[in-house]
């Protein structure tokens, strides 16, 4: 285990799933790519970068329960604690960490 696996307060469970997010007061949603999950956050891969600290709604797209090992929820309302830029195949992309506020409940 490396010291950054350590500091995790929950396991992260890998899981590659189209999600939907938007800034507080926004109904405009944008479409994203979550890479993994944990009880208290997520990471997702979006077009835009988003500033940290910023206060957003996340949506799994077409969520079947019955399909993964998770809750049903219909979003989860998040911090955005970190935002990287990367480059895939010549093209800007920015891999987001959020932390959960509260979960919003089916």
């Amino acid at each position: 285990m490396t010291r950054y696996d350590e500091r995790r307060g929950y396991k992260r469970y890998d899981l590659r799933a189209p999600v939907i997010f938007a800034y507080q007061d926004s109904d405009q949603f944008t479409k994203a790519q979550m890479y993994n999950y944990c009880e208290d956050g997520l990471c997702f891969e979006a077009r835009n970068a988003i500033e940290p600290g910023s206060d957003i709604y996340i949506m799994m797209e077409n969520f079947s329960p019955d399909a993964i090992d998770v809750d049903s929820y219909d979003g989860y309302r998040a911090e955005v604690r970190w935002c990287r830029k990367i480059i895939l195949d010549n093209n800007q992309k920015f891999i987001v960490g959020v932390k959960y506020y509260k979960t919003i409940i089916k």
